[in-house]
């Protein structure tokens, strides 16, 4: 084995996860966008393909293209992914679909596995309330293309997947949405919000069940923001822990460098208190009560375990 895949945080790790910018069309209500004080940015192409380059070597297989922003805001989201497809990796986004038009929809026939919608409202009045600025009717013509696009050129990329936050806004629409979408996308699920560590608060803490790592620490997936640094994850939408920068270091050294090793160790002995932004998060606490429904045949009813994509359910 090559003496750089021998780093124990390594050889666990096969996604990469790309903010290929953090700007957005939307002030979606569940989202803490009012909140990130952060420049906002495009992900530099010629960074990306380094990195991607450096992540391949490491034996990263998923490519995903998405997090504090829209991604279809990136002029070079297809480029992106047509240069993953290239070194035969597996390429996932998320999305409103509020910008998908035709012709970004036949392209996802060919470069993009997985894509995932954020679906939130059945009805006009709903769906704006929770996704301002965004228009009911255009983001649901633009995913019900990309459906039948997909059917009529009997593609079998993306997987299409459409998922449901139960909000009190609408959570009297939870049976509208299994009757739209179920027989029409690949999968749907239904969640419950989850928190934003110090940015939205949904979830109530568990004062008896104790806080234990997520996983993400020595697990992975790898997150790097549009500017270059490395965080913990995605939800650290205001870039608090960073612990790396590749536009500084090589992808290898920010890994296993001392800031990521004392985030790993911090996380292995319950030293939360020394990361205020995890201290805070709903993810160190199991719960039975935020995955609701879904069609995922490996995802359980009850699993709260939101850290890997997988690209083979």
């Amino acid at each position: 084995m090559n003496e750089v895949l021998k780093h124990p945080y390594l050889i666990q790790n096969e996604e990469i996860r790309f903010e290929v910018t953090n700007r957005c069309n939307a002030k979606c209500t569940m989202c803490p966008r009012e909140k990130m004080d952060r420049k906002q940015g495009i992900l530099d192409m010629n960074l990306y393909m380094r990195i991607l380059d450096e992540a391949y070597e490491l034996g990263i297989k998923i490519v995903s293209l998405a997090n504090f922003g829209e991604p279809f805001l990136d002029p070079y989201f297809f480029e992106r992914a047509a240069y993953a497809k290239g070194k035969g990796l597996k390429v996932y986004t998320i999305t409103t679909g509020s910008l998908l038009t035709e012709t970004d929809a036949k392209q996802c026939l060919y470069f993009v596995d997985k894509i995932r919608f954020s679906y939130y409202g059945m009805t006009k009045e709903v769906y704006e309330k929770i996704h301002v600025h965004l228009n009911f009717e255009a983001t649901t013509s633009n995913i019900e293309y990309l459906i039948q696009e997909k059917k009529r050129q009997k593609s079998l990329i993306p997987k299409i997947e459409i998922y449901f936050l139960m909000m009190e806004e609408n959570k009297h629409q939870v049976d509208d949405f299994k009757k739209k979408w179920l027989n029409l996308a690949d999968d749907i699920s239904i969640w419950a919000p989850h928190n934003w560590s110090n940015g939205r608060n949904f979830r109530m803490s568990n004062p008896v069940k104790p806080k234990v790592t997520c996983g993400r620490p020595r697990k992975g997936p790898i997150q790097v923001q549009w500017n270059g640094k490395i965080v913990p994850c995605c939800y650290d939408y205001n870039s608090e822990i960073i612990l790396g920068d590749v536009t500084q270091q090589s992808l290898y050294e920010a890994l296993t460098g001392k800031e990521y090793e004392r985030f790993r160790t911090a996380h292995d002995e319950g030293k939360f208190e020394l990361y205020p932004f995890c201290d805070s998060c709903d993810q160190l606490q199991k719960r039975e009560d935020v995955l609701v429904f879904t069609t995922i045949p490996q995802s359980r009813v009850g699993s709260a375990n939101t850290t890997h994509i997988r690209l083979d359910e």
